[in-house]
């Protein structure tokens, strides 16, 4: 890059202001503490997603890495231990959320992509609650495809854009000001978002003919012009489809200041700072400021007078760390005035090393891959990876814009909006790509914070008064609510126990003064059931529980970066179409049934519901309902035309929906307490012989369809006498079977006048005596003495005698006695002295069900940490894996947890599948000082 020389009396300047760049200054050390201040309290918290591929199909699994950094040097962030991950679709729906556990900043999981799924642009978002104070537009957001497996393709052709593209114009540091050349950056974006290359011509208002552009890389481009007092300028422009438009460019200031960037120089940043003439002739001789920083620590400051116009001078690369450096200048006063930024690319990253014995295999066999890492130091790197091998001649690639640790960490993290192609800038850079990355940094907002509020906290305030963010970070799970009265009333310590029978979890807790209670630290697995009991000091259950519910943040509407059929290459094309044609290749030597095709329409089975055939219903999508992950108000909504949920009732078309489940009619929240795959069907039944519009839901269970516990009997012909009815225990949670007890008795033969359940089984449970409300086996104290108490199992969880009053009789199903050697040996050594089994009605029969739930008690599901599934990955070194089917994995190997030895080494293995064509293997990851590291390395199959 050649620069101007300048007269001596700039030259001076130029040294004065590197002089003083070390020295101390009032404002500077105010601006630097400042921010200190305000990144100690609001440190910047950022995560990346490593995905197996870009591409997927139905029925494919999404498999990824999650690293969670903080800080400057992106060191991994102990701040949170929750992770959101969500699988968006292109309605801008959230259609997969997993809650995940963060260990050390780091964790995996997966997306399962059923082939229900419309082909399309879907988006993967992640977050943890700290980073909301940021935003949506901050959180991870990486863009995938979804590819039906039939789906036809169309060619590629070229389309006209009928839409007014946005076409910005941005001058270098801020602003245009009279009689200052300036750089000046154009971007141009087509209406769906991408850049959309422009020429033009920059003319005067008096229509004279300044300069002209032409638009680069991307829609982006930049001129040069010097504005003249009193003149406003416009651009001409021409876009590729010869249409023409007329955009007006930013007003002219007559007095301020410019601040250019030059970062072409490999090693040295040149800064240029100059004046017009009527800001030096105001301004002369007052103090200004230059600050630097990056990721919130302050890298570089300097102070000097405004003693000439202009002033220069030289930065060494090396005193910034890789990714985005803000230049900000500050008047004597200390306001913003100009800013830029620049991206430093320095060479302070792992160097991944990937290496195999050869460089062709075979289908199936073996392959090893070593890794060896060095930091910038040529030192070992211990870090942790992740690798993914996929056959790249079988999936659609876009090496430039894919999402990589690199680029996400270090670039479109920290600007706002859509970038485009964002690896181009960071795969085999050369000057060009720099200097469309600077381009870009000319043409990008910065997502950084604003240096006025900085700057405006008081003097004296401290890191520890500094206005907390309405979102903190989140080390576990839990749950929180309040206790009150039916009036409204906050009920303080009252005693409240949270079950979660399928994770073995009771726990409880007491309410403070204002009656609200917290559980924290749980590890809950997805979607478990959760039930909570209160009771008063008194032992009252009057009490009404309110549980303060997880608020997810919104989704911002997607405008720009989804792909069409003509974004992919012909190459890509090709590749899919391939991949379908392998697909149906697969499938000639099978058995192919003729297409049966129904015209006619099922209609209503015959019951009591739907006055045996004579109503109109409407049957919900089931298949779509199972898809979901639990049934909500408005999961139901989305799979019956006509139904809507609002203010906690549902209604259809307008008029009032009764619900039954099972045959008993229930409050209209009891279908969030359910899983789809219990359910048979789901149908809205109109209104008929004065009966209201009615929901009627069928489990699996009462249809006598759930093959899991159905046995199926031989038929049975009774030829004597009906005998004495025996009670229903078809909902008993006895793990020896319904009814396999010593002594059963059932909830509605319990007093109701019983204020503990204690004192309603007093003298009627044979063989069994009371002491202080906990039971015991008379025959147990009688041979042992100090036996221990008999165990209490509410709902199928285990529990000590001291839990039996936690259930009020009015909950209660059935009690079952347990006694026995024989029906005990089920439970473990944990009920030698004995157990009761205490079921509570949960809408197994009419008689024992009420549309109201119990006071003091509460059930619903709660989602808890994610479960990852295991990556399969066949070995065929034995010979009878050689009669196995076709294997077309389209992802050949993923591995979330590679970690490397103090040597910096790894390596790892896999068989490749029957699919022939190169390789490409991809390892990422961050080593313990927070340095970044990818690598690609590819072979070929044959």
């Amino acid at each position: 890059m050649k620069y101007k020389t300048y007269p001596l009396i700039v030259l001076f300047a130029c040294l004065y202001l590197q002089s003083l760049a070390q020295g101390d200054s009032t404002f500077l050390t105010k601006a630097s503490k400042s921010l200190s201040d305000h990144i100690s309290v609001n440190p910047i918290e950022k995560v990346y997603l490593h995905c197996d591929r870009p591409y997927y199909y139905g029925g494919d699994t999404i498999w990824f890495k999650a690293y969670t950094v903080i800080g400057e040097h992106h060191q991994l962030s102990a701040l949170s231990g929750v992770l959101y991950c969500e699988l968006i679709n292109s309605d801008d729906s959230v259609v997969v959320r997993h809650l995940l556990k963060l260990t050390a900043g780091i964790t995996w999981n997966n997306f399962v992509i059923p082939r229900s799924y419309k082909p399309g642009n879907y988006h993967i978002r992640a977050y943890t609650n700290w980073m909301r104070n940021a935003g949506p537009e901050y959180f991870f957001n990486q863009s995938i495809r979804i590819i039906g497996p039939q789906r036809a393709l169309k060619p590629v052709r070229e389309t006209t854009d009928t839409n007014k593209p946005d076409i910005r114009f941005f001058p270098e540091g801020g602003e245009l000001v009279e009689g200052v050349r300036s750089r000046v950056a154009v971007k141009s974006v087509n209406s769906n978002g991408f850049g959309e290359d422009i020429n033009g011509v920059i003319v005067d208002n008096d229509g004279n003919e300044v300069t002209s552009f032409t638009t680069l890389h991307l829609g982006m481009g930049a001129f040069a012009l010097t504005p003249q007092p009193g003149k406003t300028y416009k651009a001409n422009i021409t876009r590729a489809d010869s249409s023409k438009l007329t955009i007006d460019l930013p007003v002219v200031h007559a007095e301020g200041f410019t601040l250019t960037i030059n970062n072409n120089n490999a090693d040295s940043v040149y800064v240029k700072v100059a004046a017009n003439d009527k800001m030096f002739q105001a301004a002369q001789n007052t103090v200004f400021y230059l600050v630097a920083q990056s990721a919130g620590k302050v890298y570089y400051t300097a102070e000097s007078k405004l003693s000439a116009p202009v002033f220069t001078t030289r930065i060494a690369k090396s005193r910034f760390p890789s990714g985005i450096v803000q230049f900000t200048l500050f008047s004597q006063s200390g306001e913003p005035l100009n800013e830029r930024i620049i991206f430093i690319q320095n060479n302070d990253g792992i160097k991944l090393t990937l290496s195999s014995p050869a460089q062709t295999y075979s289908t199936r066999q073996k392959v090893k891959i070593d890794i060896n890492t060095k930091n910038d130091t040529v030192k070992a790197a211990t870090g942790s990876f992740s690798v993914a091998v996929i056959n790249e001649s079988r999936v659609p690639e876009n090496e430039n814009a894919e999402s990589t640790i690199l680029n996400n960490l270090l670039l479109t993290s920290d600007l706002k909006g859509y970038i485009e192609q964002p690896n181009y800038y960071f795969a085999d850079i050369n000057d060009q790509k720099r200097a469309d990355l600077d381009l870009l940094m000319l043409t990008q907002g910065y997502r950084s914070f604003e240096w006025k509020k900085v700057l405006n906290t008081p003097a004296n305030t401290t890191t520890s008064t500094i206005p907390t963010n309405p979102y903190q970070p989140e080390t576990d799970l839990h749950i929180e609510g309040t206790l009150k009265t039916p009036s409204g009333k906050p009920l303080p310590k009252s005693k409240i126990t949270l079950v979660a029978t399928k994770d073995g979890l009771a726990t409880d807790t007491v309410a403070d003064v204002n009656g609200l209670f917290r559980f924290s630290g749980l590890t809950l697995s997805d979607t478990a059931k959760i039930i909570l009991r209160a009771r008063k000091a008194n032992n009252g259950s009057n009490i009404n529980i309110y549980v303060k519910q997880r608020d997810y943040p919104a989704v911002i509407k997607s405008s720009t970066g989804d792909e069409t059929d003509a974004s992919l290459t012909p190459e890509m094309l090709k590749n899919i179409a391939d991949y379908q044609q392998q697909n149906q290749d697969s499938l000639k030597g099978n058995r192919q049934l003729k297409e049966v095709k129904i015209k006619a329409k099922r209609g209503p089975r015959p019951d009591r519901y739907n006055e045996y055939g004579t109503a109109l219903e409407y049957d919900a999508d089931m298949k779509k309902l199972r898809a979901e992950q639990i049934v909500t108000s408005q999961a139901l909504t989305d799979v019956i035309q006509g139904l809507v949920y609002s203010e906690g009732r549902f209604a259809y078309h307008q008029l009032p929906v009764r619900i039954i489940i099972d045959g008993v009619v229930r409050k209209q929240d009891a279908v969030d307490f359910m899983s789809p795959n219990e359910l048979e069907s789901v149908r809205v039944v109109d209104a008929v012989a004065g009966k209201p519009i009615t929901m009627v839901l069928t489990t699996k269970r009462y249809a006598g369809t759930d093959t899991a516990s159905t046995v199926m009997l031989n038929t049975v012909t009774v030829n004597g006498k009906k005998g004495k009815v025996k009670p229903d225990l078809s909902a008993s949670a006895n793990r020896n079977g319904p009814g396999n007890a010593n002594q059963v008795i059932m909830g509605d033969n319990l007093s109701d006048g019983c204020i503990n359940l204690s004192d309603c089984l007093t003298g009627r449970l044979a063989g069994v005596l009371f002491k202080g409300s906990v039971p015991y086996l008379q025959r147990a104290q009688n041979k042992l003495g100090g036996s221990p108490a008999m165990s209490v199992i509410i709902d199928g969880m285990i529990m000590d005698g001291t839990h039996l009053n936690d259930v009020s009789a009015t909950d209660v199903y059935s009690i079952e006695v347990l006694r026995s050697g024989a029906y005990l040996a089920i439970y473990g050594s944990g009920t030698s002295g004995g157990a009761i089994v205490i079921t509570t009605r949960r809408g197994s029969s009419d008689k024992f069900v009420t549309s109201a739930v119990p006071a003091g008690l509460i059930t619903y599901p709660f989602q808890g940490y994610h479960k990852a599934r295991v990556f399969y990955s066949p070995k065929y070194d034995h010979p009878k894996t050689e009669t196995e089917p076709f294997d077309s994995r389209t992802t050949i190997y993923w591995n979330p947890n590679i970690i490397t030895d103090k040597d910096g080494k790894a390596s790892f293995e896999y068989y490749n599948a029957d699919t022939k064509g190169t390789y490409r293997v991809v390892v990422e990851g961050i080593d313990e000082d927070g340095k970044l590291g990818r690598a690609v390395y590819r072979y070929q199959v044959q």
